[in-house]
């Protein structure tokens, strides 16, 4: 199927035939997972005679799944994540298509320490590294900061200090106009930071205001050979009231 949309008074055409998924797939075994959680539990449902599971002489599969999306899961998350106020992530999308843009950044590492919590030897994305290079008018910003996509599917976060955007950069990104951020790590902050959240909060502007419209897409995952661009976003999620929901985004070229 072809589309035709308009992109900075540009025509430009999207086979949706053709999606490219920067979902990752999360297993109950050697599954990709971050924040110091299990991989997901997939359980069946036993109920007196009644059993969930076609292989042990039920009927139907039917079983229950617990989940952490932040930890094991490509997530999508509001503003809710940080507030004291509840703004479920489900709410948040009027509608599901977006012009993107694919950037790759070369995380730079701090000779020592600095401003806003960075420490030596930490890996970061300043300002300099993505200034000018955010095209006008984009509703998304897709950041690929890692590369082997192929070990991202199973690679454990847990104390690996992995690299994060300073506040300055979050909030130069919002300034761009940017409404979702999507990244390939498991936050846009740094893993230990005394529970600061300077870039979630620097994109969202809290706490001086409550933006209900802006999201930030975590643990994705770009396949080798993407080239940066602009692309067609569809940002789909489960229709759950919670902060963070399992995402499914995906994106299409233009041509």
């Amino acid at each position: 199927m072809i589309v035709e949309l308009v992109i900075n008074n540009e025509k430009k055409k999207a086979d949706l035939s053709h999606p490219i998924d920067l979902s990752l797939t999360s297993k109950i075994k050697n599954s990709f997972k971050a924040w110091y959680v299990d991989e997901i539990q997939i359980k069946v449902i036993k109920n007196g005679d009644f059993i969930g599971s076609v292989n042990q002489g039920g009927s139907v599969n039917f079983k229950e799944i617990l989940i952490n999306p932040h930890g094991n899961m490509t997530h999508t998350e509001s503003v809710g994540h940080i507030s004291k106020e509840e703004v479920f992530v489900n709410k948040t999308l009027k509608k599901y298509h977006f012009s993107a843009q694919l950037i790759t950044l070369k995380p730079e590492k701090a000779n020592s320490d600095g401003e806003s919590g960075i420490k030596k030897g930490d890996f970061y994305i300043g300002i300099d590294q993505i200034k000018d290079k955010i095209k006008p008018n984009i509703d998304a910003l897709i950041l690929r900061t890692q590369k082997n996509y192929h070990q991202l599917k199973e690679k454990t976060y847990n104390n690996t200090n992995w690299p994060y955007l300073k506040k300055e950069t979050a909030a130069y990104i919002r300034d761009c106009g940017i409404v979702h951020l999507l990244i390939d790590q498991p936050s846009v902050d740094k893993e230990f930071d005394d529970g600061n959240l300077l870039a979630h909060k620097a994109f969202w502007n809290y706490p001086n205001e409550l933006d209900k419209k802006r999201t930030i897409t975590e643990l994705i995952g770009i396949p080798d050979g993407v080239n940066d661009g602009i692309y067609l976003l569809n940002l789909s999620m489960a229709n759950i009231e919670n902060d963070a929901s399992p995402s499914r985004p995906t994106i299409y070229k233009l041509f």
